[in-house]
């Protein structure tokens, strides 16, 4: 994944990777605290990403099915896979350094 900006088209940031599969859910939204992020979702892995500089905030968060589709508002990440749904509260509960 890759995050532009659309006044120049210059790249933000470095590619994001980690998925063990494709992906296959994004998300935009910001955190309680006001960040912007992107939620992505592919294999059975969802990963939190800075919308400023592309840098994971939260070590991935393996499922067990594959993810559908990801959203986030505020805290909270719901996430849905191939056999249900999973709320996860708080996002940021372990913050990368």
């Amino acid at each position: 994944m890759r995050v532009w900006q659309l006044a120049d088209g210059a790249p933000v940031g470095e590619p994001m990777t980690g998925h063990n599969g494709a992906v296959n859910a994004v998300a935009v939204g910001a955190l309680a605290d006001g960040t912007p992020v992107i939620i992505s979702g592919g294999g059975g892995t969802v990963r939190v990403w800075r919308l400023a500089d592309s840098t994971p905030l939260v070590p991935p968060l393996d499922l067990p099915g594959w993810v559908r589709g990801v959203a986030v508002h505020g805290n909270v990440i719901v996430t849905a896979t191939g056999v249900g749904i999973a709320v996860h509260q708080p996002a940021l509960a372990h913050p990368m350094r």
